[in-house]
């Protein structure tokens, strides 16, 4: 039991760290400070620029954060085995909560300059580009914790040749 919380709680960290530093690449694509594939021209990137002038850069990263750590943790909870064995299964249930969790994200009253900035003008669009922002934090984590295991699994081979001459 006390292994899953801490499973929980690492991907919680990681999940606010990568959405967070995300949100700050996509407050500079809407100031059109960072441009690539003209994304900073799509309409739910440009309707967030009045959103991320009422936020400071820390400010917007975190709600934006918090966000991203609460939905990261349902989809640990929630996500069947079945979809998890397959890492195009699991970007689409990712892509699904995601969605979904914009939703109540909308109509909470919790974040009034996004519901006015972002979800407003744009009722269906922002379906998609929440199931994007999941996706791509899902894709983020997913290199993070593939490149972690590579480093570790040399450094643990490297270990073990030192201890090798070591004794030889």
């Amino acid at each position: 039991m006390v292994r899953v919380r801490v499973d929980i709680y690492k991907i919680m960290v990681v999940a606010f760290c990568v959405t967070a530093v995300w949100d700050v690449i996509l407050r500079w694509f809407s100031e059109e400070k960072l441009k690539f594939m003209g994304i900073e021209k799509l309409s739910w990137v440009v309707a967030l620029r009045p959103y991320f002038e009422h936020h400071t850069v820390l400010s917007a990263a975190a709600i934006a954060g918090v966000v991203g750590a609460g939905t990261s943790v349902l989809i640990k909870k929630i996500t069947p085995e079945s979809v998890s064995e397959s890492n195009l299964l699991y970007l689409i249930w990712v892509a699904f909560v995601s969605a979904v969790v914009g939703i109540p994200m909308r109509y909470s009253g919790m974040f009034p300059y996004l519901k006015r900035y972002y979800y407003d003008p744009l009722p269906i669009t922002t379906i998609f580009s929440d199931a994007l922002s999941g996706v791509i934090v899902a894709l983020t984590m997913m290199y993070i914790r593939s490149t972690l295991l590579v480093t570790a699994s040399i450094l643990y081979l490297a270990f073990i040749n030192v201890n090798r001459s070591l004794i030889v």
